[in-house]
């Protein structure tokens, strides 16, 4: 498969994956589980790969950002009830350490670690809460896919921070749908149990 193909496939996936959570929000007005600072670090890593296509010459990345900028602020919206002012300084720092990076030159770096910083606070979020009620299990599925889509893509052009976005992204799904599935069978296992008595 080439790199333009994997290119257009990847940013089909990810920008699919972006739909779910703020549907379920809107539709079901429940944040249960769902990270606010999530969101609002999303919006600006989003912003940052924006930058980063725009500075590399990557039309496929900076054009894929801007589109996903819709949903990511769209959920940021959704969440404001939610969004605490820890979540607001937090997400500011992040934001410096962006400016920071690009300024001595370790920008590629830090978006390898965005991954990190946009999906972490949704993994601790969901291993430390039992109602995950809120949480979307069709994004983090999809998650799946866009991880291995970019992860292909830039394994295809040699890019070491689009590897390590599909490394990372893998791993939160991964741990984000087993703590899903385990407060269900959980709380199924609950009701049964309530049933009995």
């Amino acid at each position: 498969m080439s790199a333009t193909v994997l290119a257009l496939v990847a940013s089909a996936v990810f920008l699919v994956r972006l739909l779910p959570q703020p549907i379920r929000l809107a539709r079901t007005g429940s944040a249960a589980g769902v990270s606010a600072l999530a969101a609002l670090t999303s919006v600006l890593t989003t912003t940052a790969w924006l930058a980063y296509g725009l500075w590399a010459g990557l039309p496929v990345v900076w054009g894929v950002s801007v589109v996903a900028l819709v949903p990511g602020i769209w959920t940021v919206v959704l969440l404001r009830r939610d969004t605490t002012r820890n979540d607001v300084l937090a997400a500011g720092s992040w934001l410096g350490v962006q400016v920071v990076a690009a300024a001595v030159g370790l920008f590629a770096a830090v978006l390898a670690a965005g991954v990190v910083v946009t999906q972490g606070p949704q993994v601790v979020k969901s291993v430390r809460q039992s109602d995950l009620s809120g949480i979307a299990p069709a994004t983090w599925w999809i998650s799946v896919l866009d991880a291995a889509a970019w992860g292909a893509y830039g394994v295809a052009i040699g890019d070491a921070a689009l590897m390590g976005y599909g490394v990372v992204l893998i791993t939160a799904a991964a741990i984000v749908l087993g703590r899903i599935h385990w407060t269900r069978w959980q709380a199924t296992r609950l009701a049964m149990a309530e049933s009995l008595i």
